[in-house]
């Protein structure tokens, strides 16, 4: 979401790191935001209360309804799934989201994973889990690869 990799040890405000929101992420996240679509943000930083910050900061009026999933030891995952990479962040994140919204369906089914690193994404699509890399040099091709998940 962001254009820099903080390696989870950002010292500055949140305000100067939400100066770091990819553009293209402002208008796609507001855009899914608008239209009832459900987030998560699956991170290995453990700096979970500054991102939320970044959040209330970018989306103010959709910040509370966006799971945030770090390494802060705030929640566990004690599913049947895979444990490597991202997926039991968003294993995790599709179980709270059940519970805000009994009813809706949060499934590898149902989810998609947006990821700068190509391994985390490798390893969401060998288990099932729709993924789409996002080049960090060049994120032109994300909107027209999400279209083509249809």
């Amino acid at each position: 979401m962001i254009d820099i990799h903080t390696g989870g040890a950002w010292r500055g405000s949140a305000l100067e790191l939400a100066t770091h929101v990819r553009p293209l992420f402002r208008d796609f996240l507001s855009q899914a935001l608008a239209k009832d679509i459900k987030l998560a943000i699956c991170t290995f930083s453990p700096q979970v209360k500054q991102i939320s910050d970044v959040l209330r900061i970018t989306f103010p009026n959709y910040c509370d309804s966006i799971v945030i999933r770090g390494r802060d030891l705030s929640w566990s995952y004690e599913g049947n799934g895979m444990k490597e990479g991202k997926q039991p962040y968003m294993a995790s994140a599709a179980t709270e989201l059940q519970h805000r919204h009994p009813g809706e369906e949060f499934s590898r089914n149902t989810t998609l994973l947006i990821d700068d690193d190509r391994e985390n994404v490798l390893l969401a699509l060998q288990h099932g889990t729709r993924a789409i890399w996002l080049n960090p040099k060049d994120h032109s091709q994300l909107l027209e690869d999400v279209r083509e998940l249809r």
